[in-house]
């Protein structure tokens, strides 16, 4: 099987997605049709993390927000990609001296994210190409960053797209089930969690749980604002019990985060987050929308409890009172942290439930198998030997 996976932003949970599928499904040859927008690591540096067999196509016309004469382009230059890289099904009607590459594995196109979505289908329409399935990776409609008529074009495009054709498969149930309540397009949706490798924890631990914190960009989207309000808040209650507030990253909002209360690491590598997220007992997030984020699955891989700000994505995560809560204004957020922090035997159990969850429900190698399946169903095929993970269905 040959997948070809066509995204806009090179960068975030939906790299991160990719390295996933392309590393469990080994057997199958992988390209990255891709755009160039990153956010910390350089192309190449990105390109390094995937396993060795994949291969890349850049797809330089790309670019996030809407534009007539660029997104044309774009569309245009993907037509083309496609066209040249996609090999011709060996068969009756195929000339055996065109000079293009002749095929019979089966191939699915696979796009990620919304503008990579809209492109893709039609891109796919337009050369014939029915296995394709969409991943939004969070819909761009749900940003609050853009106007409401900005928003009301996002579902406008997704809905025309839609009747293009593909097969929606979100990364969580709550996305699946958004896209469900766009219309009769998508009514068979289904979701395939996003999922890590459950990592050793290490024993005995040296010392307890002291911190709360967030790793990702500071960016519009993670609200540091809020975050760091939230810290204000809470900060000396949080000091007289032992606890430090870390935002493990940076970002174009960095400013809006109050150091006075908050420590701002910086980048730090991935074996280094995983040391922080292994001290933190409390992790807090106020993202304004989400997909399936990884940087709480990743909390979850470290035993951290979870208070996070209840939109869709985050939903998925959360058992409320078992491993942690979800808030909808900075008051609630401010009242559960300061339970979590008066109660750390507690919190702690509830850090364990969250890496109790991980393990059942968002592992790498169930994200692995739900897409098998997925891409063995839309290419019409069976798979005999092994049982449909519990991700790989139409909903809760």
């Amino acid at each position: 099987m040959i997948i070809f996976h066509v995204l806009e932003p090179f960068a975030s949970g939906i790299t991160t997605a990719l390295i996933s599928i392309s590393s469990e499904l080994s057997e199958c040859r992988h390209t990255v049709i891709h755009g160039s927008r990153t956010w910390v690591d350089s192309i190449e540096k990105v390109k390094a993390r995937f396993p060795r067999e994949v291969e890349f196509i850049e797809w330089k016309s790309a670019a996030r927000e809407i534009s007539l004469t660029g997104d044309c382009k774009a569309l245009g230059e993907l037509v083309s990609i496609l066209k040249a890289a996609v090999p011709k099904k060996k068969g009756r009607g195929v000339p055996a001296d065109r000079g293009e590459a002749l095929s019979s594995e089966p191939v699915v196109v696979h796009l990620h994210s919304s503008k990579a979505g809209f492109l893709g289908r039609a891109a796919a329409r337009i050369l014939g190409i029915r296995a394709v399935v969409y991943t939004p990776h969070c819909g761009a409609f749900l940003r609050t960053d853009v106007g409401r008529i900005t928003r009301g074009l996002y579902v406008f495009f997704e809905r025309l797209g839609g009747l293009l054709g593909g097969r929606l498969v979100g990364c969580g149930p709550s996305e699946a089930e958004l896209y469900r309540r766009l219309g009769f397009m998508y009514k068979n949706a289904l979701y395939v969690s996003n999922g890590v490798v459950p990592r050793r924890e290490r024993k005995p631990r040296p010392q307890p749980r002291s911190l709360v914190s967030f790793a990702g960009i500071a960016s519009f989207q993670k609200d540091p604002a809020l975050w760091s309000a939230i810290a204000g808040a809470c900060a000396a209650e949080a000091r007289a019990r032992g606890f430090e507030f870390y935002w493990i990253g940076d970002g174009p909002e960095k400013n809006r985060i109050d150091r006075t209360s908050v420590h701002l690491t910086g980048w730090k590598n991935p074996e280094e987050v995983a040391d922080l997220l292994e001290k933190t007992a409390v992790y807090l997030s106020c993202s304004a929308w989400e997909g399936l984020p990884y940087g709480v699955l990743e909390a979850m891989n470290g035993s951290c409890a979870l208070l996070l700000r209840d939109v869709p994505g985050n939903r998925d995560l959360v058992a409320p009172g078992e491993n942690g809560w979800l808030f909808s204004s900075p008051e609630e957020a401010c009242r559960r942290l300061r339970e979590m922090l008066a109660d750390p035997e507690k919190t702690r159990e509830m850090g364990k439930k969250s890496r109790g969850i991980l393990e059942k429900d968002f592992s790498q190698k169930a994200m692995g198998e739900g897409y098998r399946r997925v891409y063995a169903e839309i290419l019409g095929r069976r798979l005999q030997a092994v049982n449909p993970p519990e991700e790989f269905r139409r909903g809760r």
